[in-house]
């Protein structure tokens, strides 16, 4: 098993965990509603008010359950995107272009600079 698919795997269950969790938080709100001579005297608001957390919490704990979105997200398939870079048909060749060098070309010049460095005492 490759290591980015270890790692994929983990993050699916990280999100499933955490919609679990969402799961657990609407749920756990549902009693209070349940109270129905609370409800009699509760105006609109207030019910409004108790409904809004539980639903919202209700519909991502629903989106993480469900959704292989995020996962694809977060780790793309590498080889789509290999696949569309070149035109079929076509060889990809690696361009290299070298730039001109800002220090000295003489390597020996280099060698002294960097042995300088390195004998420095601590």
């Amino acid at each position: 098993m490759k290591l980015r698919d270890l790692f994929r795997d983990i993050f699916g269950l990280a999100v499933r965990l955490l919609g679990l969790v969402f799961l657990y938080l609407g749920l756990s709100a549902v009693p209070p509603l349940l109270d129905f001579s609370a409800l009699q005297t509760a105006n609109a608001s207030d019910i409004i008010t108790s409904i809004l957390p539980i639903a919202f919490n209700l519909a991502v704990a629903g989106w993480l359950l469900t959704t292989r979105w995020l996962i694809r997200r977060a780790y793309p398939e590498a080889t789509n995107f290999y696949a569309h870079s070149a035109a079929p048909g076509e060889a990809v060749a690696p361009t290299t272009t070298s730039s001109p060098s800002h220090g000295s070309a003489d390597p020996d010049a280099a060698d002294k600079k960097l042995a300088a460095l390195v004998d420095k005492p601590k």
